[in-house]
């Protein structure tokens, strides 16, 4: 996740809880940026417990590369939405 988020989300430390990992990679970040962040590490794990229920209920893997696209196309849509004018 380093490097396809253009080093915004930093390696977990060996031995750090996810959820210390979590707070920090947002603590130090301007709010907009903790926004992105938080988005990337949320979709991220999202798209890792689909890929985890589709192989444990449905007996069904996806490679690697796919659940990366699936990650990128949520984002995508989240942009979509966050950036579409207003309806009223």
């Amino acid at each position: 996740m380093q490097g396809w988020s253009n080093g915004l989300v930093k390696k977990p430390v060996k031995g750090v809880d996810i959820e210390t990992w979590w707070v920090s990679s947002l603590q130090l970040l301007p709010k907009e940026l903790q926004r992105h962040v938080a988005a990337l590490l949320m979709y991220t794990a999202w798209n890792i417990w689909k890929e985890r229920n589709r192989r444990v209920f449905e007996d069904k893997t996806m490679i690697a590369p796919l659940v990366f696209n699936c990650i990128l196309e949520e984002l995508g849509l989240r942009q979509a939405a966050l950036s579409a004018p207003s309806a009223t």
